[in-house]
C-alpha cells in the first residue's frame, strides 16, 4: 500500500515566526528558529550541546561531526556497543567508535586513505555529503533536492557553524529515505520511528511548533490503485501525528482551526478543530453544495465567508466561542472583493468595493474610513494606501483608528505620450516584509506607528546589513525594467545601491542590459544577488553572483540555465559582466 498525500500546505505554518532568530547561513524558513530546531533534535535524542548550551555559533571539527552524525541517525548506542574498524590514524579515542561506525556503514571515506581529518573543521559541503549518504544511494548532494550548490558555497564562505549543522540536520528529517534501494516512500523521520529511535508521539511533541505542519487527506491505495481510505490527518515530515476521528472530513483552506464535511454528505457541516488533537466541534450546518472560506481572525474571534446554497446568499460571519453571528450580508460582487483580506495582529481589513472597507475586530465589524488603494496592513494595524495617476503616486498611512499619519507624493518620471500607459507604469509599492515596504515608489519603513520614507528611488529588492544600511536593486526613475516567466511579470533593475541609515545613497555597480531582480544576502560587506536570464519558452533561469571588494563573481546558476546555455554558462556570463564593467571604466 502506497501513500499519496494531497498538497494542502498551511501557508501560515510554513514561514518563520515573527522575531525568530536564525543562527548561521542555512535558513530553512521553518516556524521554529535555529535554537528551537536544536531543542527539537535534543528532545529526540539526536543532538547534544556542550556545558554552556548548544553553542550554535561555534565551528565544529570533523571528529565532533562524527559524533553529531551518529546521534542524528539514532545509532549512538549501536556505535558505542560495537567494535568498528577503520583505516584512519588520526582519530582520537573518544571519537573512534563513532568514526568506525560511519566508515563501516559507508558514510565517510576520510580525507585520504589513512586520515579522517579529525582536527579539521568540517565544511558545509562535507556535512551535506554525510547527510546525503545517510538517506540516499549517492556520494554527492549535487542534483538532489536536499541542498543546492550556491547554498553550500555561501555557507562555507561565511563559515560553517553548529547552527548550520542543526538546520541541515532538521531538514534531513523531512527528506525521503531511499538508501540501499529502499522504496517504502518514507521520510527519514518515519524511518527513525520505525527503527525505534523515538515514537511518533515524542516526535509530535518535539517538532510541533518547529517544523511545518500539513493538514490534508492522506489518500491510501491498494495494489490495484483502488482508493481504500482518505483520512484527514496532520503530518509533520510525513509522519502522521494526529488523525481526525470523523470520516468524510476535509481541510478548510488557509487554516488549521476549521474542517468541513466532504461534498458527498447530505448537509455541509463546518467544524471547529483543535489543531493538535484534531478533535471536532460542529459550528454550522448548511444545505449541500454550500461553502465556507476562512478569512482571518482578531484575537479569539474568527471570520468566515459563508455561502448558503439554499438561499443563495453570501454572509460575513464571526465565530466567537460557540456563538456564530452574521455580521454582513454581501452581494456576489461584494463577496468576490472580500476574498482579499489584510491580516494584522489587531485584526483584519476587507474591502467590499473600491470605496467601502471594514475592520474585523475581536468584538465585531466596524466601517473603515479608508478603502481605495489599500496595498499593505502592518502587524500593529497601520494601513498603507497607494493611489496612482499618470503624473504621480500618493502613498498615505493611517493608524488602526483610521487617522491619517503620513503621506508622500512621488512624481511619475516614466516617459510616454499615452496617459494610460504612464498610469500603468506609475511608481508603486510591490513588496513588504512587514517592517519594510519597497517598489518603484521607493523604500519605506514603519517606525513607532509612522511610515518613514528612506528613499524615493526605485527599490526592487532589499536586504539590511548588521549596521542598518540597506542594499537594494534599483534603476533609473524613468525606466521600467521587467521580464516575464511562465506568464507572470517580475520587476527588475540594473544597479545595486547602498543606502546608509541617514539616507545617503551610493551606487555599488551598474550592469546595463542585465536583469538584476533580487538581493539575496548581505554579510560582511559582501552582497549576494540574482540576475534573471531567459531559458526556454516564457521561462527564466537565474545566476547567483557575489559582489565583494568591488569585484563581481558569477557563482552558480539554476539547472535550466545550463540546459539551455551549456556547461560554460557561468564562464560566459562572467565574461559578459567583466566586459560591461571594463567598458564603464574605459568611458571614465
Amino acid at each position: 500500500m502506497k501513500k499519496f498525500v494531497s498538497a494542502c500546505l498551511m501557508a501560515g505554518l510554513l514561514t518563520c515566526a515573527a522575531g525568530a532568530a536564525q543562527v548561521g547561513t542555512i535558513n530553512n524558513n521553518y516556524p521554529g528558529d535555529t535554537e528551537a530546531q536544536a531543542q527539537m533534535l535534543y528532545d529526540l535524542g539526536l543532538f547534544k550541546g556542550i556545558d554552556k548550551g548548544f553553542a550554535l555559533e561555534k565551528s565544529m571539527t570533523r571528529a565532533e561531526a562524527s559524533v553529531m552524525l551518529t546521534r542524528l541517525l539514532g545509532a549512538e548506542k549501536t556505535a558505542l556497543a560495537g567494535n568498528w574498524k577503520h583505516p584512519f590514524t588520526d582519530v582520537p579515542q573518544w571519537a573512534d567508535k563513532y568514526v568506525g561506525w560511519l566508515y563501516q556503514n559507508g558514510l565517510t571515506k576520510g580525507v585520504s586513505a589513512t586520515l579522517y581529518g579529525s582536527q579539521r573543521n568540517v565544511t558545509c559541503g562535507q556535512y551535506c555529503i554525510f547527510l546525503t549518504r545517510a538517506h540516499l544511494d549517492a556520494d554527492s548532494y549535487q542534483g538532489t533536492a536536499f541542498v543546492d550548490n550556491d547554498e553550500v558555497r555561501q555557507t562555507d564562505e561565511e563559515g560553517f557553524i553548529r547552527g548550520d549543522a542543526v538546520s541541515l540536520s532538521a531538514r534531513l528529517l523531512s527528506a525521503n529515505y531511499a538508501k540501499n534501494g529502499d522504496e517504502s516512500d518514507r521520510s527519514v523521520a518515519e524511518k527513525l520511528i520505525d527503527d525505534g529511535v523515538f515514537t511518533a508521539e515524542q516526535f509530535k511533541n518535539a517538532a510541533w511548533d518547529v517544523l511545518p505542519r500539513d493538514y490534508s487527506n492522506d489518500y491510501q491505495y491498494d495494489g490495484k490503485w483502488d482508493l481504500i481510505a482518505s483520512p484527514f490527518v496532520c503530518q509533520i515530515a510525513d509522519v502522521t501525528v494526529a488523525q481526525c476521528p470523523i470520516d468524510g472530513v476535509q481541510p478548510v483552506s488557509g487554516t488549521d482551526r476549521y474542517a468541513q464535511s466532504d461534498m458527498k454528505q447530505s448537509n455541509f457541516i463546518l467544524y471547529r478543530m483543535d489543531s493538535k488533537t484534531m478533535k471536532l466541534t460542529q459550528v454550522l450546518s448548511l444545505p449541500q453544495e454550500s461553502s465556507v472560506e476562512y478569512l482571518g481572525r482578531a484575537g479569539e474571534t474568527d471570520y468566515l465567508l459563508v455561502y448558503d446554497r439554499k438561499t443563495e446568499t453570501y454572509s460575513l460571519c464571526s465565530v466567537h466561542g460557540d456563538t456564530v453571528k452574521i455580521e454582513l450580508t454581501l452581494t456576489e460582487a461584494q463577496q468576490q472583493a472580500a476574498h482579499t483580506v489584510y491580516q494584522s495582529a489587531r485584526g483584519c481589513i476587507i474591502c467590499t468595493d473600491e470605496t467601502t472597507g471594514y475592520k474585523l475586530t475581536e468584538t465585531g465589524v466596524e466601517p473603515l474610513g479608508v478603502a481605495a488603494g489599500i496595498c499593505r496592513l502592518t502587524d500593529n494595524g497601520m494601513t498603507v494606501t497607494q493611489n496612482c495617476t499618470a503624473d504621480e503616486t500618493v502613498l498615505t498611512a493611517y493608524n488602526w483608528n483610521g487617522q491619517k499619519t503620513d503621506s508622500y507624493t512621488i512624481s511619475n518620471a516614466y516617459q510616454s505620450d499615452d496617459a494610460e500607459v504612464r498610469k500603468h507604469c506609475a511608481p508603486r509599492i510591490i513588496g513588504s516584509d512587514g517592517a519594510l515596504f519597497w517598489g518603484t515608489a521607493g523604500l519605506y519603513r514603519e517606525e513607532n506607528g509612522r511610515l518613514v520614507q528612506v528613499t524615493d528611488s526605485p527599490v526592487i529588492s532589499v536586504k539590511q546589513d548588521a549596521d542598518g544600511a540597506y542594499y537594494a536593486v534599483s534603476c533609473d526613475k524613468s525606466e521600467r525594467t521587467e521580464y516575464y516567466s511562465d506568464g507572470i511579470g517580475y520587476m527588475a533593475g540594473d544597479m545595486l545601491v547602498r543606502i546608509a541609515p541617514d539616507g545617503t545613497q551610493t551606487t555599488l555597480t551598474t550592469l546595463d542590459d542585465i536583469l538584476i531582480d533580487e538581493v539575496k544576502t548581505v554579510k560582511s560587506g559582501a552582497v549576494r544577488f540574482a540576475i534573471a536570464i531567459p531559458t526556454e519558452g516564457h521561462r527564466s533561469g537565474h545566476y547567483t553572483c557575489l559582489l565583494k571588494d568591488g569585484r563581481i563573481t558569477v557563482r552558480s546558476a539554476t539547472d535550466d540555465v545550463f540546459y539551455i546555455w551549456g556547461n560554460d554558462a557561468l564562464e560566459n556570463e562572467q565574461e559578459k559582466i567583466d566586459k560591461i564593467i571594463a567598458n564603464q571604466k574605459g568611458e571614465e
